[in-house]
């Protein structure tokens, strides 16, 4: 089986990127919570840059998360962070722990060894103030990489994920010190042990069925069992304080390889009950790793905090479509104010598409508009850029689109039902640089110039497409193996009056 990135790796670039980018892109972090009681979605905060992978504190005041190497406490209601005190350690990525008594918050940061190491904080009394000066970290982990997931409901054990002689495994070790205990030998990664309120299962992800599941094994490692046994990748789970329910993060099929958790992806947060079921679906998002990486389930157990993140500018949000072979990406420069797209992708026809968009949720009518180019002489003349209107981020899904070509032409394409042949209405446009879509009702319209000349006669379609569509910019290679870049300018989205 072939694995992605190592752990320690990634977790060491993510804790790194404290601000305005990630992999180039100017992002955004939204600070949410899930209500179980109402089945909606809540933002607690926006901050420019990352924030990762939200704890709830035990008395129900404060969210705890990291960011840049620190870690920040929040209201629960929203208001201003500030950041703990940790005694002057620094690095720590997205692996921490508040103990069910709100006395101890143990974490993983960057320790003497060069790796990630777990250290524990006590908190004074007991009191959910989480920067007190009598709080000191202690190293508790000798070794590294080790990252923190679990602290046993008595206090007296943690469980982590540690990269030893190669290998991925679970760990257990007292928090006051001592020796490390493996609890997992399987191949291939085991990560995110954490305790069951009773202290009796500790609940964990195993890539070792091929695919990235659910698993639970008693607290000493005996009676290892899976618990999800879909065809997705399922990460992190995490048991509500009452023991009745676990909520998961969930990688789409063939999107990622099953021992990798990036960020910047196309996620589901799912939960099952505590003894076993089939998941049910409870938000999508654009997230990933930092999205909920440890336990942020509320102590009342009817809500729990994550992360999702959004590109800064019109579209929030960018992804492949399709799985092509290389991965594209987005990004907003908001000092020239445009968008810089790079995507690969065999095409966008016939029954299915691959390629990058940049997108946000519109509902009714609309009309988008950009000035567009290449970026290069590129490889192939059939690479195309432009603006889309599509139902859903299904590669065979019903669309429209304006395609300007690499060698020019520009056309209308559109696939009128699910996994229906892909149709085109030609324009009379050569290399345009300025490019429009409008919808009104089931029309699409599409119209296209070049400087300051006239814009083409309009090309439209009549199309059933839902209220409430994906709506954005796209590129796409038209090679398996070649990466093209597209730069969108002077973008407008126009709605009117309704």
């Amino acid at each position: 089986m072939t694995y992605a990135m190592p752990k320690n790796l990634i977790m060491s670039l993510l804790f790194s990127t404290a601000a305005a980018t990630a992999g180039g892109q100017a992002i955004q972090s939204l600070l949410e919570v899930y209500d179980l009681e109402t089945g909606r979605r809540a933002v607690v905060a926006t901050f420019d840059g990352r924030i990762e992978a939200p704890n709830w504190s035990p008395d129900g005041k404060w969210l705890v998360y990291n960011s840049g190497g620190t870690i920040y406490r929040i209201p629960a209601g929203g208001g201003e962070p500030e950041a703990l005190d940790l005694g002057g350690v620094e690095g720590c990525n997205n692996d921490h722990v508040i103990s069910s008594d709100g006395t101890l918050l143990a974490f993983s940061a960057n320790g003497p060894a060069s790796h990630s190491q777990v250290y524990v904080m006590p908190l004074a009394g007991g009191k959910p103030g989480l920067d007190s000066p009598e709080g000191t970290p202690v190293l508790v982990t000798p070794k590294g990489p080790s990252y923190l997931h679990g602290i046993s409901p008595d206090n007296r054990t943690l469980a982590y994920c540690a990269e030893r002689n190669g290998q991925y495994d679970i760990y257990t070790i007292p928090s006051a010190g001592g020796e490390e205990v493996r609890l997992t030998r399987a191949e291939g990664l085991d990560d995110g042990p954490e305790y069951a309120p009773d202290g009796q299962y500790i609940w964990f992800n195993s890539v070792r069925s091929g695919l990235m599941q659910v698993w639970r094994m008693k607290a000493d490692g005996s009676g290892q069992e899976q618990v999800t046994f879909d065809r997705a990748n399922n990460w992190f789970p995490h048991v509500s304080p009452d023991g009745s329910r676990v909520v998961f993060i969930t990688y789409r099929e063939g999107d990622v390889d099953p021992g990798d958790h990036p960020p910047g992806k196309m996620v589901e947060l799912r939960m099952i009950p505590s003894s076993g079921g089939d998941p049910v679906t409870l938000a999508g998002l654009y997230g990933g790793q930092g999205t909920i990486n440890v336990n942020s389930w509320s102590p009342d157990s009817k809500k729990f905090a994550f992360v999702s993140y959004r590109l800064k500018g019109l579209f929030g949000v960018s992804c492949d479509v399709g799985f092509p072979h290389l991965k594209g990406s987005a990004a907003y420069d908001e000092e020239r104010d445009r968008y810089t797209l790079t995507g690969a992708g065999e095409n966008m026809w016939g029954t299915r598409d691959r390629f990058h968009f940049a997108w946000t949720r519109v509902t009714g009518d609309f009309t988008l508009s950009a000035r567009v180019r290449f970026e290069g002489k590129g490889t192939n003349p059939h690479r195309k850029m432009g603006i889309m209107i599509r139902e859903t981020l299904d590669g065979d899904a019903p669309y429209a689109d304006v395609a300007v070509h690499g060698d020019g032409l520009t056309s209308l394409q559109y696939r009128p039902g699910k996994g229906a042949e892909t149709m085109e209405v030609k324009t009379g446009a050569k290399a345009p640089d300025h490019v429009t879509l409008s919808r009104e009702g089931n029309s699409v319209v599409i119209r296209a110039g070049r400087g300051i000349d006239p814009l083409s006669p309009p090309a439209g379609i009549e199309i059933s497409l839902p209220e409430t569509c994906y709506v954005g910019l796209f590129i796409c290679s038209h090679e398996t193996d070649v990466i093209e870049k597209g730069i969108f300018s002077d973008v407008v989205l126009d709605r009117p009056p309704r």
